[in-house]
């Protein structure tokens, strides 16, 4: 008995796709998923912009931060951030520890001034415009 060649072929490929293979699946959508803890190098920031002449809290105020200053003339800020109007507050929450350059403006006063973050210390900064 002789097997047609057409059957033959149907069956090696049906063998061959009901295979095992060693593909992994994503399941969280194909984001990578980060395996190292980096929260031992990281610091908390806080800035809190203040009138130079009055004193007085500056509500509203625009604040960024870049990691260095060439970066402050082409204007590549790392974060932004709008301080509230009730305690002239803006949270940059968890930075890794380095150095960083905030600018701090409102439509006609302006300041520039560095920060250092430690590890697992919160740092709050306060940022005289004038």
């Amino acid at each position: 008995m002789k097997i047609p060649s057409s059957l033959l072929l149907l069956v090696v490929l049906f063998i061959f796709a009901c295979g095992k293979t060693n593909t992994v699946t994503p399941t969280d959508g194909g984001n990578t998923v980060v395996t190292i803890d980096s929260s031992e190098f990281n610091g908390r920031l806080f800035v809190t912009t203040y009138d130079y002449q009055s004193g007085n809290k500056i509500g509203g105020t625009d604040v960024y931060i870049y990691t260095n200053y060439e970066d402050i003339k082409r204007r590549l800020f790392l974060h932004y951030k709008k301080t509230n109007t009730s305690n002239a507050e803006a949270d940059f929450g968890y930075l890794l520890q380095g150095n960083y350059y905030i600018v701090s403006n409102t439509i006609n006063k302006y300041d520039t001034s560095l920060v250092q973050i430690l590890s697992k210390r919160i740092i709050q900064r306060s940022v005289y415009l004038q």
